[in-house]
């Protein structure tokens, strides 16, 4: 580069050279002249240009060097398959999956207390991973909240953090006497008042007057979805799936990832300590009790005729151990729609010692034509989530047929609503949430008649209640 620029230099003074007398000879040796020179100059040119390569390169390693990351993140072992938490960096992070039809939506979250967020909330700067750089950093414990979902609402009552909350979807849904009356319209102090959301055009407007530190949301793929507006905005967003867990345990276990958020890590961990064991000894007890024989030999011809059945059924016990045989669904326009055999409802059937008809299916929900079900009707003993309906004459006004199910005849069909609110709410989505070893039971003692006692446990709770008798 120095030679070219020097080469232009010559080229530039040359018709200053020519006006000289001398001519061609005397420009000649004035041009070798500065050649000269030039090559002189040209060893410095190139250790020039070496010395910033060099420096280049050295600048260049450093930055990569500066670069390398914290760490990798060390997650804790969680039963759930919507949720992680662990740390990195020195802080606590979470990783929040929500399923809509095929596809997974991934979320990630930095959680900093104030003292570590005033060394700087930039994750690139505090050298995290590269797929983190775009995870929504969280300053906690958090103060204001919006919670869009009843089971959420669940989780913060049971932490005791009623006052934090600011906001509801729909406060005729909430079951809790307090927070119901500080989301009526009329509710008079300004000061406790819960917003009621909704999901009209104005609904993003009202949330973002809350000023909340996060929102909680949840997404079922529905007409009613919207957390892509809220997205959209400012606004801090965290879409829970603790609904599509599996277990009962594995939707209580979401309560450790609130106790972060809300600085009660401890207290949440021994709120989940303490329901698992109540949960796992009660689910043993029932286990080594159940001695109900639920097919009468006499009636079926000595053959199950559930064992028999064309449709997908397994997991029974043996004909010296078995158990209620449970049914659960409704049918709609002559299709029944049931929970499948990895479902929330078939988990809490089996570990209630009942024996579910479709236990060994491997989704989440199942059709069947009601002739399908209509061929097991004499073999059910009981009858459970007969969708929404809360009496018999609902029932069979929308399917007469049912009168032939032995649990309809029996009168042993059981609805989940037995604890609702002052408004159109069910407890079964709020409070036993998180309350899982007195809901095992409620429902065992509905399904089997008689549940062993466990210390600890409050049985006064009655999600599930026998609708006959309501």
């Amino acid at each position: 580069m120095l030679f070219y620029r020097i080469w232009l230099k010559i080229n530039k003074i040359r018709p200053f050279c020519c006006s000289f007398q001398g001519g061609r000879f005397n420009f000649l040796v004035f041009r070798l002249q500065i050649l000269y020179r030039a090559s002189l100059l040209l060893p410095v040119g190139v250790a020039l240009l070496s010395s910033i390569f060099v420096t280049g390169c050295d600048r260049e390693s450093h930055e990569k060097s500066s670069a390398q990351t914290c760490g990798t993140v060390q997650f804790e072992v969680v039963g759930s398959d919507y949720f992680s938490i662990g740390k990195l960096c020195g802080v606590d992070v979470a990783v929040v999956r929500s399923v809509v039809g095929k596809d997974t939506l991934v979320h990630r979250f930095v959680m900093m207390d104030s003292s570590t967020a005033s060394l700087g909330t930039d994750l690139r700067r505090r050298s995290f991973p590269e797929e983190w750089l775009l995870a929504k950093v969280l300053r906690i414990p958090l103060k204001r909240v919006a919670a869009l979902s009843t089971s959420q609402v669940g989780y913060l009552l049971r932490l005791g953090f009623r006052d934090n909350i600011v906001g509801v979807s729909d406060g005729n849904y909430i079951v809790d006497s307090v927070l119901y009356e500080r989301a009526r319209p009329d509710h008079g102090s300004a000061s406790d008042f819960v917003q009621s959301i909704g999901y009209d055009a104005d609904a993003l407007e009202k949330l973002m007057a809350l000023h909340p530190d996060l929102i909680f949301d949840f997404t079922t793929g529905g007409d009613y979805d919207n957390y892509e507006q809220i997205a959209r905005t400012s606004l801090p967003l965290m879409l829970t799936s603790e609904w599509q867990e599996n277990s009962p345990l594995a939707k209580l276990e979401w309560i450790k990832l609130y106790g972060i958020l809300f600085g009660v890590r401890p207290f949440a961990d021994s709120i989940f300590e303490q329901e698992k064991n109540k949960y796992e000894t009660l689910k043993n007890l029932i286990a080594s009790s159940v001695t109900n024989d639920s097919v009468n030999p006499k009636a079926t011809g000595g053959r199950d005729p559930i064992a028999h059945s064309p449709l997908l059924t397994s997991n029974f016990l043996p004909p010296t151990k078995s158990c209620p045989r449970v049914l659960a669904g409704m049918s709609y326009g002559g299709v029944w729609h049931a929970s499948g055999g990895s479902s929330f409802t078939a988990n809490l059937i089996r570990d209630a010692g009942g024996c579910y008809l479709w236990a060994s299916d491997s989704s989440r929900e199942l059709t069947f034509s009601f002739e399908q079900v209509f061929a097991l009707a004499e073999s059910v003993d009981v009858w459970v989530n007969p969708s929404m309906f809360a009496t018999v004459d609902e029932i069979v006004a929308l399917e007469p047929r049912v009168k032939s199910i032995k649990a309809f005849k029996e009168k042993r069909i059981f609805q989940n609503d037995g604890r609702r609110g002052r408004g159109a709410g069910n407890d079964f989505y709020e409070g036993a949430i998180t309350r899982p070893a007195e809901l095992l039971w409620n429902f065992a003692k509905c399904i089997n008649g008689v549940v062993p006692g466990v210390n600890s446990l409050d049985t006064t709770y009655t999600w599930y209640r026998n609708i006959y008798n309501f």
